[in-house]
């Protein structure tokens, strides 16, 4: 179905929006205060807004009208037209109702809940995408729920995702083999699905290769200021993209914050790119929603790791040391403004948190403590773990905000989302907290929610993975019951992944940081990984 021009659409297909900030108009937006995020990103001036919202950070992208929309979208007569079967309408139902929302981390997003299901109305690749991941997590809701042989997926259910999510790359590529172009948004918006939908399966090697194929896509991109459009050398600029160009950007730059944790050759050019729109000078002075906490947060800590790995390729040098320090203040500095702006926003609006806004809080709570610690660690030309020792009680902190997470009733443990959680953090405890009851807390943690995806982050692996680190370093050494036990030379520095692309499976190198202070080290250790 060919794109709609907007003032050709039927009510069903672009359910209006009366919040958000006037520059963006019909764009759903934080609703930040006295500026939105979007507009703060961008370096937009923020228009203010025609009408008075709730101060709640809680609500700022699931409003009432969300569950409109999925009515309306579901029940439109359209909706029985383009989708053929009673199990693409389920399936497209499901991904609304269920898949959707958890997709963002901090529930509803207007992305995932009504432009992306207002695009798959119009875009036949869009559609079987979505449809393919719906199906996809209802079956996956299915498996982990049921305990009766009566109640395995047949063969034409376990099938269909995979039906549907051929369908949608036949139709995305479809335009090419006629020598035709495909639109940049349909192009970004379908590698965001494929790789949610891989990653989903545990196809973390094609879940990460669709998301580079993105971001090389995004990267390519230029911006004309007289025509104020966007263009692609082999892709057509839309007239009326399903999702602004800006948020775009953002969803690649979160799902790559993710990544990047993991992989840490991963490209780094999107980061690049983007830095000067995206990555504001300084936090400001109090945040006025979760996702603007976040974003900043990940933001900035892409930023400090990527300018991190930077100084580590370079040769020793006298020079060296001062660039170490150069960056450690500067880190320190903003990590210290982030925490500050975050105080702010949790005492200003704490009475109106619910228990899923209490959840973020604690999240981001988690991933601030990840980051002081590794702002205020010093680091330099040798690299010596023992520097982590003192941290000791933010690593224990850390457990408990993790304990917090995972025990509060409103979490749920979703199958995919694009954001880091908890997932991360406590992977860093093991690696870096050498304490045995400490690492051992933060694995078993992990146990617990064996199907939390993510990102490329699952749980069951990373706490698989954390136990051989933990096995590593302490074969050989008796009675280890603090972290000055394990000495420097007994201590592994880096886990590092190569997923395969037609396999579930990985290479695992876990070694030293050739910065080591000592001649003697672990030696490298090796292996395959499978899930």
């Amino acid at each position: 179905m060919p794109r709609v021009a907007p003032g050709q659409r039927k009510r069903a297909y672009r359910p209006k929006t009366k919040s958000g900030c006037s520059t963006f108009r019909r764009v759903k937006c934080d609703e930040g205060r006295p500026s939105c995020q979007r507009c703060i990103s961008t370096g937009r001036k923020c228009d203010g807004y025609e009408k008075k919202s709730s101060d709640s950070p809680a609500s700022s992208d699931s409003s009432s009208h969300d569950n409109e929309t999925s009515t309306v979208l579901t029940q439109s007569p359209s909706s029985s037209v383009i989708l053929t079967s009673d199990r693409e309408r389920h399936a497209f139902h499901f991904f609304i109702n269920m898949t959707a929302p958890m997709m963002g981390g901090f529930g509803k997003e207007s992305c995932w809940s009504e432009m992306i299901p207002r695009a798959a109305h119009h875009e036949p690749s869009i559609r079987h995408a979505v449809v393919a991941l719906g199906a996809l997590h209802h079956s996956r809701e299915r498996s982990s729920r049921s305990t009766s042989p009566n109640n395995l997926l047949s063969s034409a259910e376990e099938q269909f995702p995979l039906l549907e999510y051929n369908r949608a790359i036949k139709c995305l590529v479809e335009p090419f083999s006629k020598k035709e172009r495909q639109a940049m948004d349909v192009c970004l918006i379908n590698c965001v699905l494929f790789s949610a939908f891989e990653m989903m399966q545990g196809n973390y090697g094609n879940g990460a290769a669709h998301q580079q194929s993105g971001s090389k896509i995004l990267c390519e991109i230029t911006y004309d200021e007289n025509s104020q459009k966007h263009y692609h050398d082999s892709l057509k600029t839309p007239n009326n993209p399903y999702l602004p160009m800006v948020l775009l950007e953002e969803l690649y730059l979160r799902s790559d914050f993710v990544l990047t944790q993991m992989i840490n050759s991963f490209d780094q050019s999107l980061y690049n790119k983007f830095k000067g729109s995206h990555f504001t000078t300084h936090p400001p002075a109090i945040f006025t929603s979760l996702p603007q906490a976040r974003n900043t947060l990940h933001f900035f800590w892409s930023r400090f790791r990527t300018d991190l790995n930077n100084l580590n390729s370079q040769p020793d040098s006298p020079e060296l040391a001062q660039r170490f320090h150069n960056w450690q203040m500067e880190t320190i500095q903003i990590t210290h403004k982030w925490l500050f702006a975050f105080q702010a926003f949790i005492l200003k609006y704490s009475d109106t948190f619910s228990e899923v806004d209490k959840i973020g809080v604690a999240i981001l709570q988690l991933q601030s403590h990840s980051g002081y610690v590794n702002a205020h660690v010093s680091r330099g030309i040798k690299d010596n773990q023992m520097l982590w020792d003192p941290f000791l009680s933010i690593f224990e902190k850390m457990t408990m905000l993790g304990e917090e997470v995972i025990s509060n009733p409103a979490f749920t443990t979703t199958v995919f989302q694009i954001d880091m959680g908890v997932i991360g953090p406590l992977y860093q405890v093991v690696g870096a907290c050498r304490h045995p009851i400490v690492r051992r807390k933060a694995i078993a943690l992990l146990e617990r929610v064996p199907s939390l995806q993510e990102g490329i982050w699952n749980a069951d692996l990373t706490a698989r993975v954390a136990r051989k680190v933990v096995e590593l370093e302490e074969h050989g050494i008796k009675n280890v019951r603090e972290a000055a036990d394990i000495p420097d030379w007994a201590r592994i520095s880096d886990v590092e992944p190569e997923f395969e692309r037609e396999a579930r499976r990985a290479t695992l190198t876990y070694k030293r940081n050739y910065r080591a202070e000592g001649l003697l080290v672990r030696n490298t250790f090796t292996e395959t990984f499978e899930w």
